[in-house]
């Protein structure tokens, strides 16, 4: 493995650049220039022109010395807002986190330092490993653009690791949830609102009289659903023409979740027709939930790994979608990994040295494995 200080200078160097979505190309300039120094050619695709961004997703393929299927490491190489002009901070007690004013960025910048590291050292040292497949997307903070124009059928994986989980390594994402967005726009009547209200129809009181009879928050274990954004109306003494309405809901159950967006639609339906306005609804599936199978090639390798280093792996689910949800869709067997970077999409996002160095190590033990360790029940 690289030294300590080799694996910062690399996160810093990666952490400092400017990535918002859309905008990733000096992220993309240094990782394809990182993997070119090793001979690892690198193709983009169009996802960026796509999408209205100035890149691409990357792609590449590292041949292996070791038999079996190819492992898949996928990071995504944007970063939610504020995140430009990072000042980044090491402090005493080997804490890397930014100054306050903007995101670290370890989100994911800690996942694409792991792999390019481990990368280097297997390239350096000369240790057997397997054939490698790469993608690093774009625009995965905004419902997984990227992934979603991405040409998959390049991949050939028996087992995908998407490197986008939250605390120190060792933690694996079994299950995650589908998700679907409603924008919904409501049209009522105009009037004003001292002289002849009763001739108007407020569009804001359709929506909240939709969104009092509506199944909010948890619904189960399984489903949750929220009212992102009301706007609508102009002034105090005009009956509000118009309203628009954004909302979401998620579930792991892909018929709970068609349900639960059909139960949302159907309060915007009945409260409009009750009170005589019209109503439009924009659905969108952002992406199909997932399961991993406990006695898949994926869930094996990285129980066998996690051990190999003495870490006590955790199987958990949660609640955000990932580039996994994508590749899950495409048949591609996997799971999401845990990298080290704690109170992501905050400004007091921060990432331990520890668990940078930790997080390297189990991406380089998962791409070492011997055949047989992935052929052979745990």
């Amino acid at each position: 493995m690289l030294s300590e200080k080799e694996i910062v200078d690399l996160f810093c160097a990666l952490a400092s650049l400017d990535a918002p979505s859309r905008y990733e190309r000096p992220v993309a300039r240094e990782v394809s220039a990182y993997l070119a120094e090793m001979g690892i050619e690198v193709d983009e695709d169009d996802a960026g022109e796509r999408i209205g961004g100035n890149c691409g997703n990357l792609y590449a393929t590292v041949t292996g010395d070791l038999p079996g299927p190819p492992v898949l490491f996928c990071a995504h190489m944007d970063t939610v807002e504020p995140c430009r002009s990072k000042r980044i901070i090491i402090t005493q007690d080997r804490v890397i986190k930014s100054d306050g004013t903007t995101v670290l960025g370890a989100d994911n910048v800690a996942a694409l330092t792991a792999i390019l590291a481990t990368l280097r050292s297997l390239h350096r040292s000369g240790i057997p490993h397997r054939e490698v497949e790469l993608f690093f997307t774009v625009g995965e903070e905004i419902h997984l653009q990227g992934s979603r124009h991405a040409d998959l059928s390049r991949f050939k994986a028996g087992a995908a690791y998407v490197l986008d989980a939250n605390r120190s390594p060792g933690i694996g994402v079994v299950a995650a949830p589908g998700h679907i967005n409603l924008v919904v726009e409501i049209e009522g009547r105009a009037a004003h609102a001292g002289i002849n209200p009763e001739e108007g129809v407020s569009a804001v009181t359709v929506a909240a009289h939709a969104i009092a009879r509506m199944r909010l928050g948890r619904i189960d274990p399984a489903t949750t659903a929220n009212i992102g954004r009301i706007e609508g109306g102009t002034v105090t003494n005009i009956v509000a023409e118009r309203c628009k309405v954004t909302a979401e809901c998620r579930s792991l159950d892909q018929d709970r979740l068609k349900e639960q967006a059909d139960h949302m639609k159907a309060c915007f339906e009945t409260a409009a027709e009750e009170m005589g306005a019209r109503v439009s609804i924009q659905e969108s599936l952002e992406y199909h939930a997932y399961r991993v199978s406990p006695d898949g090639l994926a869930m094996r390798q990285f129980q066998t790994a996690c051990r190999d280093l003495g870490i006590s792996p955790q199987l958990v689910t949660l609640g955000g979608g990932s580039d996994m949800n994508v590749l899950s869709l495409a048949g591609l067997e996997g799971m999401v990994l845990s990298c080290g970077m704690q109170q992501m999409h905050s400004c007091q996002e921060y990432i331990t040295i520890d668990d940078l160095v930790l997080t390297t190590a189990l991406v380089e033990r998962l791409m070492t494995l011997p055949a047989e360790d992935l052929t052979t029940s745990n």
